[in-house]
């Protein structure tokens, strides 16, 4: 038993120690790049006008922002005290990617054998997944909305009833709704989930189920209010963004490789997701844990190139855990890992009936992402917590089986996970080894024009193009929301169907991207091509870039 303890002691000084150099490079990151996601710019606009008029209703704002009230008021609060400011406002999002962390080691590791080893294991795989990378500092929405949901969850579970408790729960429910409308079938998921706790009916529906639909209800009369300011239906309102012909055709077109490549959590841990979902199936028909375990390591390790290859269309070979020797290693070095599980003790054998609860808690959203949303991985956000949590569930007893043997056993595996999670500094905020590469060469990382060119030089170039075309008071269209966050309130993000939607505006800048170009040739039927915006004759164009970088800028009239 002391062995044990000092292994678990040994392997949480690796992860804590990784895991704060890794915050910390965030929280760099976070300073000196500004933001330059689409939706955190576009979004950002309505930060920028209640830090400038402290009111909620504004003509520029559309439905999609506020059904998002959490991040972008919270942040408009906060500008209006100290400034605009994208340092601030990237900062406020790392915050929320801390309490994502916290409450997946909450979640997974309260009142259970081997919980330590859980909540590290828990840490360490989502530090090591590229996604919540990317986004735990983007100033959008998804770390948010995923942090409330385990939030909630990790209030809920596994505690007897209180009163007190179910007051926070609801309170995290409702937070989880404003931070995004996505929050709602996690949110049903978990109250599923709460249907199957050992307790008697009253106690989890009063103190486990009511709370989460009192939160979900409070967050339905917020959206059902301000669906009815901008004269929309709830469901249209609370689909926005993602249920248009649009992006149901990208949905469709992605289908398939979303949910048969595995790449939901990266590259290193496709092998362990397949593994968590055919572990949970086996287990809950019946399986032995032992049997689960030989049955599942090998088919989650074929699935791990398998799977890829058909979401590839059976083109090539070198997919998935084949891709490269790095992938190939990892994948093998994961399956060896998993396998060390038939060693268990018993108590670290996660229960069918948490298991259930776990995959429940799972499928609403997942179902939702696979239908709208599988064009973009970070919208299955709301399901990362259950998601996590039944990766870390079936790879703990691995893990306890080598805590078992002591801290020099145990240090290997955590060491490579350790490992995975300082190789995944390089997706942190998209930045990948070239932007790195750039703002190592930057000899003034404080100096906003040079880290914005960064990350948006295309935008960066149509900005200085923009400016001297734009006078106090004037307005602008594009179909491009990045805008509005520079000139707020003056920007009218929209297509043109025709030369005199173009009437009212002083500049126009077409977006001459593929996705826009085929947005307008194929649901508007309209070119997206600059020249035929330049023949415009009334109102007259004059065309000031080419768009070859992106953007094509317009002065209109004379």
């Amino acid at each position: 038993m002391i062995s044990e303890h000092t292994a678990t002691t040994f392997a949480a000084a690796i992860s804590w120690i990784i895991a704060g150099l890794f915050l910390t490079v965030a929280l760099v990151i976070a300073y000196v790049i500004p933001f330059h996601a689409q939706d955190a710019l576009t979004f950002g606009e309505w930060s920028e006008l209640i830090s400038q008029n402290w009111h909620f209703h504004y003509p520029t704002v559309t439905g999609q922002e506020y059904g998002r009230p959490l991040v972008y008021v919270l942040q408009g609060w906060l500008w209006g005290l100290i400034g605009v400011d994208d340092s601030s406002g990237r900062i406020l999002g790392l915050g929320f990617a801390l309490l994502l962390m916290l409450s997946l080691v909450w979640l997974v590791r309260q009142q259970r054998d081997w919980g330590t080893l859980a909540g590290l294991l828990a840490m360490l795989a989502l530090l090591a997944t590229p996604v919540f990378a990317f986004q735990m500092v983007a100033g959008l929405t998804d770390v948010p909305v995923a942090a409330f949901v385990a939030l909630t969850g990790a209030l809920v579970w596994g505690r007897g009833p209180s009163a007190r408790r179910a007051c926070f729960v609801g309170a995290a429910a409702a937070l989880a709704m404003l931070a995004k409308p996505s929050a709602l079938l996690a949110l049903v998921g978990l109250a599923l989930a709460q249907l199957l706790v050992s307790e008697s009916w009253g106690a989890k529906l009063l103190y486990c189920v009511a709370p989460i639909c009192a939160g979900v209800a409070g967050g339905l009369a917020y959206d059902f209010t301000q669906a009815r300011y901008v004269h929309q239906g709830l469901r249209t309102f609370l689909q926005s963004g993602v249920n248009t012909d649009y992006y149901r055709t990208l949905a469709d077109e992605a289908r398939r490789y979303a949910l048969f490549d595995g790449n939901w959590f990266g590259d290193a841990l496709r092998v362990a997701a397949f593994f968590a979902l055919l572990y949970a199936v086996l287990r809950l028909a019946g399986v032995t844990h032992r049997l689960a375990v030989l049955v599942g390591v090998p088919v989650a390790l074929l699935a791990s190139w398998l799977g890829p290859w058909y979401a590839a269309h059976q083109d090539r070979v070198t997919v998935g855990s084949l891709h490269s020797v790095g992938a190939a290693a990892a994948a093998f070095g994961t399956a060896a890992f998993l396998l060390i599980g038939l060693f268990a003790l018993q108590e670290a054998v996660p229960a069918r009936l948490e298991l259930a609860r776990f995959g429940i808690w799972t499928l609403p959203t997942a179902v939702a992402w696979a239908v709208y949303g599988a064009y973009d991985a970070r919208l299955l956000a709301p399901a990362w917590p259950p998601l996590i949590a039944l990766i870390v569930l079936a790879a703990l007893p691995a893990a306890s089986a080598f805590a078992r043997r002591g801290p020099v056993v145990v240090a290997l595996p955590f060491a490579l996970f350790a490992i995975l999670v300082a190789s995944n500094v390089y997706n942190l905020d998209g930045l990948h080894k070239s932007g790195w590469d750039q703002l190592r060469r930057t000899d003034d990382w404080l100096d906003r024009s040079k880290t914005r060119a960064i990350v948006l030089p295309a935008l960066s170039r149509a900005l200085a193009v923009v400016k001297p075309a734009m006078r106090p008071g004037d307005s602008m269209t594009s179909p491009e929301g990045a805008f509005r966050f520079f000139y707020p309130g003056h920007v009218a993000q929209s297509f043109p169907n025709r030369c005199e939607d173009l009437q009212p505006f002083r500049v126009f800048v077409l977006a001459t991207d593929e996705g826009s170009r085929r947005y307008m040739e194929d649901f508007l039927h309209v070119s997206g091509e600059p020249p035929f915006w330049a023949a415009c004759a009334s109102p007259h164009l004059t065309q000031l870039s080419d768009g070859s970088e992106g953007y094509a800028v317009f002065r209109v009239g004379t």
